[in-house]
């Protein structure tokens, strides 16, 4: 019997807070823009985007406690 391949989770994607675009969990500096993902600008705040965000957020953590619920 041979065992299964262990597969790798992709890696996290979140907004940019300047731009409203896609990048890394993590990045220091945003490919679209050059700005600070993490600082919230007038755009993200005026398109809705920190609600979402924060429904997220408690989407993955409950998701993560649900997983080590079930170790």
């Amino acid at each position: 019997m041979t065992a299964s391949p262990q597969g790798r989770a992709p890696p996290a994607l979140v907004l940019c807070r300047q731009c409203v675009e896609y990048v890394f969990e993590g990045e220091a500096a945003c490919p679209h823009c050059g700005g600070d993902p993490r600082q919230i600008s007038a755009r993200y705040l005026a398109a809705g985007y920190a609600p979402v965000e924060a429904m997220n957020r408690l989407d993955r953590a409950l998701d993560r406690r649900a997983a080590e619920g079930s170790d």
